[in-house]
């Protein structure tokens, strides 16, 4: 069989099914609009009707992103058992498709990405279990926050394994920072230890790939483990990087960890790079390609400051960066453009081919110039209908996580969380810190 006339006829047959589809598309973005104005109201009680109303608009190609979109609106909303159950749809679904797409891979290597069931980015695959972790440790389910968090390890080994190490999220400290603070709830000192420092490493490559620097209180976290374990070398070494002393008589206190949502997250937008010649008889002959590129849709820098007042004491702390989930997306899709660019480009090659095919034809018709013109325009615009670039992401992801943490005596206390930028206030939040407890409060600033 021969490729070309194949793919001529399919680009007749598939067009108007494609108009259709993209009309179709249209509407969806104005369904998704909606819901990004209810979240920067915090309004999530809304957004979580409106997503559950127009299901249809994700079509049957995006059940990963329904249900990705469903559960971190329901973890927003604070209701955490909905939120796992709607994550765990979306994580098996991600599993499922791993290998079951290689008959329609082939169709999407003729005609565009659109037709394949979308699977998510490799940062996506990850803040699931991430969320997942969050919603049991909100819980106090500190055993089944932990099963997550390693979750995340195995995925990424094997993401480093599909690009022969040559990929940048190869580990995230955030969520080893977070799986250190669960081992400390446990009083598991030594893995907390562990999580600690390899968060650190971590966070040195995060400083160069992502422009993030470990948080200022990790080096206290890393001193204050390797002392509770008599690690005294390895206290005495991040002791002398900017880590505190820790005094033992100090291990009764807990600690309250302000987690802060920034932000939205990215989103994926089309690049069509196009070149267009015009032969002698005014025939154009065009190669057209379409590539997805990610676009920050959070440009604003702002921290936050925590109040923890006591009975007795205040105490004050504030937000730092912990995970730019920006950097980090736009950084994944970099690590795959090799495989995009030889995806694309060959399928935009068939097409080319397909469509010089169809443009010979003109040419028989003698040197009608401006009827070339129009004709040739013609099959270019068939062809850049069936060329579009896979711009789904989930949209409902934060900018940034930001992170402080405050260590208070056992005890009753009242939380408020301010942004610096004085556009965002949570007030009061009631909790209690038990001896060694590790604590942990949620804001969401998601504008």
């Amino acid at each position: 069989m021969k490729i070309v006339p194949v793919l001529t006829r399919a680009l007749w047959v598939m067009t108007p099914a494609l108009s259709l589809f993209f009309i179709s598309c249209a509407g969806s973005m104005e369904f998704f609009r909606e819901v990004d104005a209810q979240v920067t109201r915090g309004d999530y009680t809304g957004a979580v009707d409106a997503v559950r109303k127009n299901h249809d608009a994700y079509g049957d190609k995006s059940t990963v992103l329904y249900n990705l979109d469903m559960g971190l609106l329901l973890h927003y909303q604070g209701a955490a058992d909905s939120s796992n159950a709607y994550f765990f749809a979306a994580e098996q679904k991600m599993q499922d498709l791993y290998t079951k797409s290689i008959s329609l891979a082939a169709l999407s290597t003729i005609l565009n990405d659109n037709l394949l069931p979308y699977e998510g980015e490799d940062f996506e695959k990850v803040l699931v279990n991430m969320f997942l972790a969050l919603n049991y440790a909100g819980k106090g389910e500190a055993d089944d926050a932990l099963v997550e968090a390693r979750k995340v390890d195995v995925k990424l080994r094997e993401f480093s394994r599909q690009y022969e190490e040559k990929n940048t999220y190869k580990e995230d400290a955030f969520i080893r920072y977070v799986a250190g603070v669960l081992y400390e709830s446990r009083g598991e000192i030594n893995d907390a230890f562990i999580s600690y420092r390899k968060a650190y490493e971590i966070y040195q490559t995060y400083a160069v790939s992502y422009g993030t620097r470990a948080p200022s209180f990790l080096l206290d976290d890393i001193v204050r483990t390797a002392t509770l374990m008599s690690f005294n070398d390895e206290a005495d070494h991040y002791r002398s990087l900017g880590g505190r002393t820790f005094d033992r008589a100090d291990r009764s206190l807990g600690s309250i960890v302000v987690l802060t949502y920034v932000g939205k997250g990215p989103i994926k937008q089309e690049v069509r790079p196009t070149v267009s010649v015009p032969d002698d008889k005014g025939i154009l002959h065009t190669f057209q390609i379409a590539l997805p590129k990610f676009v920050s849709r959070h440009t604003e820098s702002r921290s936050y400051d925590v109040t923890v007042r006591g009975t007795d004491t205040t105490y004050r702390a504030t937000t730092e960066v912990a995970e730019n989930v920006t950097a980090i997306a736009a950084k994944t899709l970099d690590d795959r453009l090799g495989l995009i660019y030889l995806k694309s480009g060959g399928r935009a090659l068939l097409k080319f081919l397909a469509a010089e095919k169809a443009k010979s034809e003109i040419g028989k018709n003698g040197k009608n110039e401006g009827g070339n013109v129009l004709a040739s325009i013609a099959i270019d615009i068939a062809v850049g209908l069936t060329e579009q670039a896979d711009v789904r992401t989930w949209r409902t992801l934060p900018a940034e996580f930001q992170l402080s943490r405050v260590w208070v005596p056992p005890g009753e206390y009242a939380v408020r969380i301010e942004s610096s930028d004085g556009g965002y206030t949570m007030r009061d939040v009631p909790v209690t810190v038990l001896s060694g407890n590790n604590r942990f409060v949620i804001a969401d600033d998601i504008r």
